[in-house]
């Protein structure tokens, strides 16, 4: 097997894995697909992958250096609680909204919302500075196709997760919908963020 196509393969796969856990980016996909449609979600999945592509765009080009100053990363940990405290209090406040105005004015906000949850994700530069180390003790990433690659397998891993999140919530969104019972999704998807910026906050100071 080329040594691109097992980059593109592995990476793919470290990649969908990473990616299971519950994050902003997984969540602005439900959060889309149940108010609007399958559709919208998957427009917020391609939105949400592109982040993937930068930070390993950027990792591929300046490990060496990010390796050295794990100040940014320091910085990128404090900038998400903001950021999910934002998403939050967004959230609870369009719940008190009606259906209808959610329905016509959210749908620019839920795509934008996936692409900037991925770029305020801190673990993702830090994640993939360590995958391109420990890809590089069995392959060379020094041509482009092998970068090419590299970067592709991250996005296309990153993609197949939120695909199959927006597929599962459109297959079972009544069942969904009947778990958060009388309470708004909004209001549930909120108070999970400011649940996530107090424990970002408590893991940095402890």
């Amino acid at each position: 097997m080329p040594d691109s196509l097992s980059i593109l393969l592995l990476t793919a796969l470290i990649s969908f894995v990473g990616s299971v856990h519950p994050g902003p980016v997984n969540l602005a996909v439900v959060q889309a697909t149940l108010s609007r449609n399958f559709k919208v979600g998957i427009w917020v999945a391609i939105s949400g992958t592109l982040p993937e592509i930068i930070y390993t765009i950027i990792a591929l080009k300046s490990q060496v250096f990010l390796a050295k100053n794990q100040a940014i990363f320091e910085f990128l940990e404090l900038a998400i609680i903001p950021f999910f405290l934002i998403i939050g209090i967004h959230s609870l406040y369009t719940a008190s909204k009606s259906a209808q105005n959610i329905q016509l004015n959210q749908r620019p906000k839920q795509i934008l919302n996936g692409f900037v949850g991925g770029m305020l994700n801190p673990q993702l530069l830090p994640f993939w500075v360590v995958v391109l180390v420990y890809l590089n003790s069995f392959f060379s990433l020094e041509s482009f196709s092998s970068q090419f690659s590299f970067v592709m397998g991250a996005a296309l891993g990153a993609f197949l997760i939120l695909l199959i999140f927006a597929y599962l919530t459109n297959r079972f969104q009544v069942k969904i919908l009947g778990l958060f019972g009388k309470y708004a999704v909004n209001k549930v998807i909120g108070l999970f963020f400011i649940s996530m910026a107090l424990f970002q906050t408590f893991k940095i100071l402890l």
